[in-house]
């Protein structure tokens, strides 16, 4: 018998039907990979993995606590990002779905920018919380610009010297070392000595964001009429409550105060379906009260410090 080349036939057409076969296939087709991603949602910012993808979406590992909304975006660099629909969710897994089909090979490419001679980074996240910035003894108030697990820009009236080592302290966060890379006006880049541990990072981001959607009478009543100082105390012993999926609690641990309670809170939460503060009355704490009050003990012991 002789073969199609020999004697001298024609392929036969594909169909339509298998032209369309084939195309949903390498659509459908998932590639496993581990790629870290700026996570960005309506409830906020934070950053997680991509576990795999295909040309019709992915699946996404962000912390328990970070909340994902309806629509997702994951930005791999600055200019390189993938928008969807949250189809499902379970635990820190999550599937998207994109609303047009994308081409893989350009995700996979080699982040770069020729064109500038420069490799595109991370994204990092923006956002607007105080922070503690000692210089020797020498304690100096500033706001966060923006973060990553690699670097901070904070935002001062204080001018730094290029090169000079200094410790960042935040509620949640613990205290970071850095050092001094740039300053331009009031905004100063600081490098972390070492890489934030990402889950670390992602559970202060998930408490932030929380404490951020505090309702405005609320945060009225803790700014105005409340002394934040007052309010941990009176609020003591706290408890840290354990939940399971079924709804069984465990108390963790009893803290003298809300920046013990947050610690325990971070170091605990990935090992609970929730993480909740308690008071003494047995009455359950937002996380936005428990932050205004750990950063307030904060700022108490730095003032006793300098004093």
């Amino acid at each position: 018998m002789k073969n199609m080349i020999e004697s001298g036939a024609l392929p036969v057409p594909l169909s339509d039907a298998v032209l369309e076969e084939e195309d949903r296939r390498k659509q459908d087709r998932h590639i496993a990979m581990l790629r870290l991603a700026k996570i960005k949602t309506d409830a906020g910012e934070g950053w997680g993995f991509i576990k795999n993808l295909s040309a019709t979406g992915m699946m996404v590992e962000v912390h328990p606590n970070f909340e994902l909304g309806d629509t997702v975006s994951a930005l791999l660099t600055e200019d390189q990002e993938l928008s969807g629909t949250v189809r499902w969710r379970k635990q820190a897994l999550a599937g998207i779905e994109f609303s047009a089909p994308i081409d893989i090979s350009k995700v996979l490419a080699k982040p770069s920018d020729a064109g500038q001679g420069r490799v595109s980074r991370l994204p990092r996240i923006e956002m607007k919380h105080p922070i503690n910035l000692y210089q020797g003894s020498r304690l100096v108030h500033a706001d966060i610009c923006d973060i990553s697990p690699a670097g901070i820009c904070v935002a001062t009236d204080f001018t730094f010297e290029i090169g000079k080592n200094l410790r960042l302290s935040v509620p949640e966060l613990l205290d970071i070392n850095g050092t001094v890379r740039w300053q331009s006006g009031n905004r100063v880049g600081i490098v972390f000595s070492q890489r934030l541990p990402l889950n670390d990072l992602m559970v202060w981001l998930s408490t932030f964001y929380r404490a951020a959607r505090i309702g405005a009478d609320e945060l009225s009543v803790l700014n105005k009429e409340s002394n934040a100082d007052d309010l941990a105390v009176n609020s003591l012993p706290l408890q840290v409550i354990g939940h399971d999926d079924l709804g069984k609690e465990i108390l963790i641990d009893t803290m003298d105060s809300a920046t013990e309670a947050l610690t325990q809170f971070k170091a605990t939460s990935k090992f609970f379906y929730r993480v909740s503060i308690r008071n003494a009355d047995n009455v359950e704490l937002s996380i936005g009260t428990i932050v205004l009050s750990a950063f307030a003990e904060e700022r108490a012991a730095a003032k006793s410090q300098v004093g």
